[in-house]
């Protein structure tokens, strides 16, 4: 962590600490726990939950921030990586993305006299919702894992929309200023995070159930054999960009497109 073997954090009983936190495994699903304290989850990645979140445990795919606020309890506690199960791999493709044994990652020691006076959590954030868009384009982005050739020697490749990343052709191309709703089906046996550079994506629906509260990121999981839906402002900037697996193994297989607003 920071460059750090499992390093000693201290802070005072009552102290409220804001943590950035970043997954920068290459592979690596990280479900977080910080026994004994308080962690309340702000958003992940770009965005901002409509209101804070008390919370257990925090899971981030390869690629995902969280913004999180840590009010201290006296005591000692260790922040964990515990196991999380984001499917199984088949064939000859590597990275280990999930394990079964939980990995002490800090030590968070809290002691000393109480500390008071620190300002209160707001009740509510207000973020852009895109639910009530005028929607212009729909689109399917289905994302697979099979056997491939030639150049990869009878390695596994890994696909969107049967398509292995070419640097020479364009995948995607949309109306700068529009707004799109995008499918994105996982038909492999593993999870795949999507990462679209540039432009933030709002999570509409998961494993086909609307999602009820504005939900804003820019690496998105999707479960393996399941669909996320998802609304995008092409807005801001223009031009062209990529989107890809922010499993890099994943990502160098084949699993990236270019995408282009004019």
């Amino acid at each position: 962590m920071n460059g750090q073997l499992t390093p000693r954090l201290s802070a005072r009983p009552g102290e409220r600490e804001r943590w950035r936190v970043i997954n920068a495994c290459t592979s690596r699903y990280l479900r977080l726990q910080l026994d004994g304290q308080q962690l309340t989850l702000f958003g992940i990645d770009f965005g901002r939950f409509e209101s804070a979140r008390e919370v257990n445990e925090i899971v981030l795919a390869p690629g995902n921030r969280a913004d999180l606020l840590v009010t201290a309890r006296t005591g000692t506690s260790t922040l964990r990586a515990l196991g999380y199960n984001c499917g199984r791999s088949g064939g000859r493709m590597g990275g280990s993305t999930s394990s079964s044994d939980a990995a002490a990652l800090a030590t968070f020691a809290v002691a000393g006299a109480d500390t008071v006076g620190f300002s209160e959590v707001p009740d509510q954030l207000v973020p852009n919702d895109l639910r009530s868009a005028t929607v212009t384009a729909q689109r399917e982005l289905v994302f697979a894992r099979g056997m491939g050739g030639g150049i990869n020697g009878g390695m596994m490749n890994a696909t969107i929309n049967d398509r292995t990343f070419d640097a020479a052709r364009i995948d995607t191309g949309m109306q700068f200023g529009s707004v799109e709703e995008w499918t994105l089906t996982n038909t492999s046996t593993l999870d795949h995070p999507l990462h679209l550079h540039v432009w933030p994506v709002q999570i509409t629906e998961q494993g086909g159930q609307p999602v009820d509260s504005v939900i804003w990121q820019d690496v998105v999981n999707i479960p393996a054999g399941s669909s996320v839906e998802v609304r995008i402002a092409f807005n801001d900037f223009s031009g062209k960009t990529v989107y890809h697996c922010h499993i890099l193994d994943h990502e160098d297989a084949g699993m990236m497109g270019i995408i282009q607003a004019l």
